[in-house]
């Protein structure tokens, strides 16, 4: 009778699996695939919009990067959490790369910008109209600052006024620079200003402006690089010594006095990173 009951028991047992495997798993591998389309579009559409255009094929790594990412944890740490953290990364990664494309652009953007208003100078100072001005400049600057132009022409063209298209770049390009080259614009436009003279100005603006940045930045990188170090240092050296010993931290985890220092430990690490990164963030 024993028997009969273990047979059975293995004949369900098989028939459920194969149900799962036949009906529950393609119905869940078909909503990961929509999820995951919609999420390509999503992020292309993003990208179009930046004029940054990748190929369909790239759009694959959408797909296995949950995947990779969990293979990778599981490896790692060899425990569902290491699989579960790993898949939830690699979901997000995605759009992590999006991100760094986008500000890439932006700071490639930003570059430009002094070359492009000594054009637009040029242009002004020799008799051009500032739609012909911006002509010019979609002519000799490279991308990305002669397709964002460009596109300003293109809705002018269109209808749309410049002063609407000007504010649709400024949303488009979120610098400081952009936002103070845009508003001096439309001011000089309302108020009858020379924009020669007013280009001029900004030139120089924005040239010093720049070198600022990037001398804060220099001064402020060796403090970011101790903050990122300092930040990770404890936990790879908490994991390198459990590695070694297992038990180095079982009196502690055992004891509460031992679980409430670890508790604060890891508060005043977080209290540290957040102030390091205050203390080496300047905005300017």
């Amino acid at each position: 009778m024993t028997a009969i009951i273990f047979l059975l028991l293995i004949i369900a047992s098989f028939l459920l699996v194969r149900a799962f495997m036949v009906v529950v798993v393609p119905i869940l591998m078909d909503r990961y695939s929509q999820a995951q389309n919609r999420k390509a579009e999503r992020l292309l559409g993003q990208l179009e919009e930046s004029f940054i255009f990748w190929e369909k094929e790239k759009t694959l790594f959408f797909f296995i990067a949950p995947f990779l990412f969990a293979g990778i944890g599981f490896m790692l740490f060899r425990n569902p959490i290491g699989l579960a953290a790993g898949f939830v990364l690699g979901f997000a990664f995605p759009n992590f790369m999006v991100i760094l494309a986008t500000q890439a652009r932006i700071r490639k953007f930003q570059g430009q910008l002094v070359d492009s208003l000594m054009i637009l100078t040029s242009s002004l100072k020799a008799g051009l109209s500032f739609i012909q001005a911006i002509e010019v400049l979609c002519e000799e600057m490279p991308p990305p600052i002669s397709q964002e132009f460009n596109l300003v022409l293109k809705e002018n063209k269109l209808g749309v006024s410049l002063e609407d298209s000007l504010n649709k770049l400024r949303k488009r390009m979120p610098l400081e620079e952009m936002n103070l080259l845009i508003t001096s614009i439309l001011i000089a436009r309302e108020s009858g200003g020379e924009l020669t003279k007013v280009f001029s100005r900004l030139t120089d603006t924005i040239r010093n402006n720049i070198k600022l940045k990037e001398k804060v930045a220099t001064l402020t990188l060796q403090g970011k690089l101790q903050g990122l170090i300092m930040m990770f240092l404890p936990f790879a050296f908490s994991y390198f010594v459990y590695k070694q010993n297992p038990d180095h931290f079982t009196v502690m985890l055992q004891n509460q006095q031992g679980r409430m220092m670890l508790i604060t430990a890891v508060v005043l690490q977080l209290v540290g990173i957040y102030l390091v990164k205050r203390i080496s963030t300047f905005r300017m």
